[in-house]
């Protein structure tokens, strides 16, 4: 079955296939994370990410740490991957240069296609390209054939800084001497990102505070603006960013702009909720109830709340229960916990409607780690729908609609993908 990614960070094909990929370049996605937990130390996280080092400097480096990750979600993933695309049936010290020499020899254009579409059977990716490190994909035929667009403002949202304010005019072209200059740059950008294709905006946020957005009002903001440009205080530095906001009014006011925005071009929210990337982080500033009073101002607005808001998966089954405009995504949450993800999906198919529940996505750099991520996902909602078919909850046939509910018909419909239908691009 063709299913839909709701979410991936992709570099653009052609910037893909110019880099130097082998098998630690794959490691390096969401994996490292789990060495650095099992106690993988800073300087041997250097050597597995020196492009330069011996092969097997960098090996010995990983695999003593690989053996206590390699069953985790993360670990699964690539194993599918290595495996499945590139032949490789076990990772060791041996097997190694062959895998990286079959990841080198793959890596021409055209790999995408056959990763998704042939071998991973995913019909279009919800690709957010804006985020850190991530390389804008063109606005081209081949691209929207298989992605829809995701743009973020998070730039707009939170700056702290002058040199953030001078950035975002050297972006927009505007000059931000005022609150309503900031608002006319984000409109600008905007405008820009739905030119260039965008379909859907995502907020990133959670990485930086608390996702509580008051209704601030106009001449509070416009006193943030001006401390802001003062830099009159010194910004809080390392964890402390993601308590002490020095300028939340401003932030507060720029985020309901963003939104305002959405709501008049028609454009559905996906939200960061839950667990972060690497390792640390304030896990408290992504419940997905901080969020509520935005649902209720926007009702017209379709959100679409991110990995299964880990480790408050019970929060989000409310809250795509009791709102309307709200959407539970699985995106990510298959390679953070399997287990605690099928917990999740059995009790959502008895309390959540059906058409709220969205299945997969990515959530990679690397299409080699999505369509492990992919095979994971279906295996899980394949068992979770086996069990339910045992217990007399549905039969087969209404499974297999389920299925197809989850994996592509929900995702399709909120993203409104067209088959072979690009966006009308200015």
């Amino acid at each position: 079955m063709e299913i839909a990614d709701t979410h991936e960070h992709f570099f653009d094909e052609r910037d893909r296939v110019t880099q130097r990929v082998d098998f630690f370049t794959l490691a390096q996605g969401y994996t490292i994370s789990d060495l650095v937990s099992a106690g993988l130390p800073p300087e041997l996280s250097r050597v597995i990410r020196n492009e330069s080092a011996p092969e097997m400097e960098r090996w010995q480096a990983f695999e003593k740490y690989w053996k206590y990750t390699r069953y985790t979600g993360y670990g699964q993933a690539l194993r599918i991957a290595v495996h499945d695309l590139y032949g490789g049936k076990e990772i060791s010290a041996s097997t190694i240069p062959k895998i990286s020499e079959a990841i080198r020899t793959r890596n021409k254009p055209g790999i995408y296609r056959y990763i998704l579409r042939e071998r991973g059977r995913i019909r279009f990716c919800v690709q957010d390209d804006s985020c850190g490190g991530c390389i804008k994909i063109g606005s081209t035929k081949e691209n929207f054939e298989l992605f829809v667009l995701a743009r973020r403002f998070d730039k707009f949202i939170v700056p702290a800084t002058p040199s953030d304010i001078k950035q975002l005019e050297a972006a927009t072209g505007v000059s931000i001497t005022s609150l309503e200059n900031l608002n006319r740059a984000a409109e600008k950008s905007f405008e820009q990102n739905l030119a260039e294709g965008m379909s859907v905006v995502k907020i990133g946020l959670a990485y930086m505070r608390d996702l509580h957005f008051e209704e601030a009002g106009k001449a509070d903001a416009e006193r943030d603006f001006e401390a802001l440009m003062r830099a009159d205080s010194p910004a809080p530095q390392g964890f402390r960013t993601a308590f002490v906001r020095p300028f939340r009014r401003l932030e507060d006011h720029m985020f309901h702009h963003v939104m305002r925005l959405c709501e008049a071009n028609h454009v559905p929210v996906q939200i960061h909720t839950g667990l972060f990337a690497g390792n640390g982080g304030v896990i408290t500033n992504s419940k997905p109830t901080h969020l509520i009073n935005t649902f209720l101002l926007y009702p017209r607005i379709q959100f679409d709340l991110f990995h299964l808001s880990i480790p408050y998966q019970e929060e989000l089954g409310i809250l795509a229960k009791s709102f309307p405009n709200v959407y539970a995504d699985f995106c990510w949450a298959w390679v953070v916990s399997p287990e605690l993800s099928r917990r999740a999906l059995g009790e959502f198919l008895e309390s959540v409607p059906l058409n709220k529940i969205l299945g997969f996505g990515g959530d990679y750099k690397y299409p080699e780690l999505s369509y492990g991520h992919a095979k994971m996902a279906r295996r899980s909602i394949a068992q979770v729908l086996a069990v339910k078919v045992e217990s007399g909850f549905c039969n087969e046939q209404e499974a297999f609609e389920i299925g197809k509910m989850l994996l592509y018909e929900n995702a399709a419909r909120l993203f409104a993908w067209r088959e072979g239908k690009a966006p009308s691009l200015k």
